[in-house]
Parts: C-alpha cells; structure tokens; sequence
C-alpha cells in the first residue's frame, strides 16, 4: 500500500497513537517505515501512515484479537494445495495463515519483522520455524517451498513479488490472500477465488471502533510457477 493510499484508509484506532510513538519503535522499523515518507508530510498524515506499524510492533495483542475474529474462508483454505514437503507463510503475523499451512506440510517457515507477533505465534506453534524479515529481503535460500503463502496487503510490488518467486521451487505455488489490486494479478495469468463476504463471528465492539468493520479475508490469488 502506498503512501497516499495507507493515510486515507487509516482505521479509526489511528487516534490512538502519537508522533511520539515513532521512537517506540524498534531502530531497523523506523528506518524502514519512514524511508517511504515524502518529505513535508504533517504528522497527523504520518501517524495514519505508521497505524498498522505502531499496531504490529507495539501492541501485537490488538493484531492477534483482530485476526482471531476474521477467520480465513475455509474455501480459500480448501484451494491451497493439500501436501507440501515446506511451506512459507509471509508477513505470519501471530499465525493465522500458518496453523492453516502446518496441517499440509512438513516444514513451516514464517517469517514476520514484528518480534511481538513472532513471539505469539511461536508459543502456538513451536514447531514452526519463526524468522525475523521484510517480504522484500526474505531470509531465505533460493528455491526454499513448494507453496509461498502470505495472508495480508501484499500487491503489485515487483521487489515483494520477485522475493516470493526467487523462494519458491519451480512447479510451486504461490498464494495471496486478502491482495491488493486482485484484478492486476488476475490480469497478469494468476488465478482468482473470490468467494462471498463472510460474517465475522461474534466479537468485542472495541474491534470494530478501532479497526472499521471487520472483513474476514474471502479473496485469494495464487500462480504455478513452471516447473524446471
């Protein structure tokens, strides 16, 4: 998500935070978040860019309640392939993509930069290897999966989409839930799920204050790469 486009869709819980909470932030975040900030912005528009970064890596605990409530369509789940030797979840959060993918592999690999929601996820799934790193640096070797999954706003980014490919064994999938611009990947040969929008389950209403309406992902995009 760009930079004009993160600030207009801020959630509410944007008022939560402070410029202030910048430098809460961990030292290698910072650099990274605020590399993408055009020079002269306000720091009301900065704080709305940074909304989802301040929840990630400082309050890690409001991310796992939200996914918790916005469970991903079993159908989605159902299209993945169904035995894999590994798997990598992108951008895992606490894992709620991940405990999806460890009942149909046998190596998980998450990788997530935020060290609160890695911790999260690997108290629920200590035989996941949990990894420090950003969709566009990933951590691992080439041809590492057979199915690269990722469960977040990942869109047409060439630098993120070029990692994905590079870890994934030729023949292997890759899978985008909940993507940015479906329509651009369905352009491009990638195939498209969309199935209807489904009702969150029963949640508290500080979720809906803090985050908007919740959405629970319905929408995936996936690519075979050509087999070697």
């Amino acid at each position: 998500m760009d930079f004009e486009e993160a600030v207009e869709k801020a959630p509410p819980g944007w008022r939560h935070f402070r410029v202030e909470d910048i430098d809460r932030l961990p030292s290698a975040v910072r650099a990274h978040e605020l590399a993408r900030v055009p020079r002269g912005e306000t720091e009301e528009r900065i704080v709305r860019w940074l909304f989802w970064t301040f929840v990630y890596h400082l309050e890690p605990d409001r991310w796992d309640e939200l996914a918790r409530h916005e469970p991903i369509a079993a159908g989605l789940l159902d299209a993945l392939p169904q035995q894999v030797d590994t798997a990598i979840d992108v951008g895992a959060g606490s894992g709620r993509l991940t405990e999806h993918l460890v009942t149909r592999t046998r190596r998980t690999i998450a990788v997530e930069p935020s060290a609160g929601l890695r911790a999260l996820l690997t108290r629920r799934l200590p035989k996941v290897r949990a990894l420090a790193g950003w969709a566009e640096r990933l951590p691992l070797r080439d041809h590492t999966s057979q199915l690269t999954a990722a469960c977040g706003a990942f869109g047409p980014d060439t630098d993120i989409l070029g990692e994905l490919e590079r870890v994934t064994t030729p023949g292997g999938t890759i899978a985008l839930v909940s993507p940015e611009q479906p329509g651009w990947f369905e352009e491009r040969g990638w195939e498209r799920v969309t199935l209807p929008p489904q009702t969150p389950p029963p949640h508290p209403a500080w979720l809906d204050d803090f985050f908007g309406p919740l959405d629970p992902p319905h929408e995936m995009v996936m690519r075979r790469l050509e087999a070697g």
